[in-house]
């Protein structure tokens, strides 16, 4: 499949630019995907809290997961591709029936106890039937081969800038470089960083707001000078 400019070999290829790193590097390719995937684990935590439904799964109703359950009274959500017991994020639901979606949802602390990587059928009862969830769940690490998460595509490029902000300050690396990083995140007073930019464009999804919601009004009052993302 031909390059769109945004697939992770060019997410990869712009932490190089940014960070000033060759192709061929003492940091390896596979430590690169790394800092990538946890820049964009970072980025989905902010997102999750200021535009959740811009994360919301891009499939039909038909295909929604569903729970696992052995017992119909303990359900999980299922594992990640490294294993680990899924966590959902934001505001979701869990429904008995596809044609629930959205009206129906059963109610936590009634229907069911809210329990982290799981739900449980409350008074040690059972709940009946496929249950489908309907949520935001970590993404898939970044490699060569697995793509980045965010959409719409150009604002991965918010992946590559935190990277490589992380990459700085590691050890104290580059003081200059974390800054800069920074900037392109929080913006200046005389231009508009990526943060708030993405922030208007997933915000639109949403009667009320814009892309100051993003911020605090420390945030508002500091924007330019400091970097605290979704404080």
């Amino acid at each position: 499949m031909p390059s769109t400019g945004w697939e992770s070999t060019d997410i990869l290829a712009l932490f190089n630019v940014l960070a000033g790193r060759p192709a061929a590097d003492a940091v390896t390719d596979t430590s690169k995907y790394l800092r990538l995937t946890r820049a964009q684990n970072r980025i989905i935590s902010l997102m999750t809290a200021v535009a959740p439904n811009s994360l919301y799964p891009h499939v039909a109703y038909g295909s929604l997961p569903t729970l696992t359950t052995t017992d119909n009274q303990v359900y999980t959500f299922g594992t990640d591709t490294n294993g680990y017991a899924k966590f959902p994020m934001g505001k979701g639901g869990i429904y008995q029936n596809l044609n629930d979606i959205p009206d129906f949802p059963l109610m936590p602390g009634r229907d069911y106890m809210v329990e982290g990587t799981q739900i449980r059928a409350p008074n040690n009862g059972t709940l009946p039937g496929t249950l489908y969830w309907y949520g935001i769940a970590q993404p898939d690490n970044i490699t060569a081969i697995s793509q980045p998460a965010l959409m719409p595509e150009a604002s991965r490029e918010l992946i590559a800038v935190e990277a490589v902000r992380q990459f700085a300050v590691e050890y104290a690396r580059n003081e200059k470089l974390a800054s800069a990083m920074e900037q392109e995140w929080t913006g200046t007073r005389d231009r508009p960083g990526l943060w708030p930019t993405y922030c208007l464009v997933w915000k639109t999804q949403f009667r009320d707001g814009g892309a100051l919601n993003c911020y605090t009004g420390l945030d508002i009052a500091l924007t330019g000078n400091s970097y605290q993302p979704g404080i």
